[in-house]
This record gives structure tokens, C-alpha cells and sequence, in this order.
């Protein structure tokens, strides 16, 4: 965990405001009272992506906003694209193949 004085000392741009402003508007979730705020790595991450977007490429909030969530999509589709990897990997191997073969013809091989 990360506290909120850790956080802005590793990402030396970021503010007091900035957090509260991306905890206030859901972008990040830290537990705790607001006192003390501790933050996960994801929030680490997330701070600096939010920083980046904002400093340097000059998105407004509501892109951030907008971009923070289909980072989030991505990253489920990730998730969920892993899962089904496990279990089509514990099948059967004739299994397998076909599924093999059936992705091969949708894709066009």
C-alpha cells in the first residue's frame, strides 16, 4: 500500500488537488478516511497514466475520464481473453484442435 505523501513524491508533478480531484470523480480508490488514504498499485499506475494524460498529451477530465475507462475495457477483455486460454489449455487435446480449426477458418486461414 501507498500512502498519499508516497504517492506524490513518486510522481513529483502531482498535487494534493489532482488526487482529491481523481478521487472525487472515481479515477482512483484509495481505502482509509481521507486523513490517510492508502493506495494500491493499480492506483499507483493509474496516477501516473492520469498525470501523463493531463501534463503532457493535455487531455481535459472528461477525456481522461473517457480514456480511463476504455483502459479499464482493454484490461478486462485481457483478463476474460486469459481465462479462456486456462480452460481451452485444460481440455482434451481433440478439443483443442477443433478449436483450433475453427478459429483458423473464421480468421480466413
Amino acid at each position: 500500500m501507498t500512502t498519499l505523501d508516497e504517492l506524490l513524491h513518486l510522481h513529483g508533478r502531482l498535487t494534493t488537488v489532482h488526487v482529491e480531484r481523481w478521487v472525487a470523480r472515481g479515477l482512483l480508490r484509495p481505502s482509509g478516511p481521507a486523513e490517510s488514504w492508502s493506495f494500491e498499485q493499480i492506483d499507483v499506475a493509474r496516477a501516473r497514466l492520469l498525470a501523463e494524460l493531463i501534463d503532457e498529451m493535455g487531455f481535459d477530465d472528461e477525456s481522461v475520464e473517457t480514456v480511463v475507462d476504455l483502459v479499464d475495457q482493454v484490461n478486462t477483455l485481457r483478463r476474460q481473453l486469459d481465462l479462456l486460454g486456462h480452460a481451452i489449455a485444460e481440455q482434451p487435446a481433440a478439443t483443442r484442435e477443433a478449436i483450433a480449426a475453427a478459429l483458423a477458418k473464421l480468421g480466413g486461414r
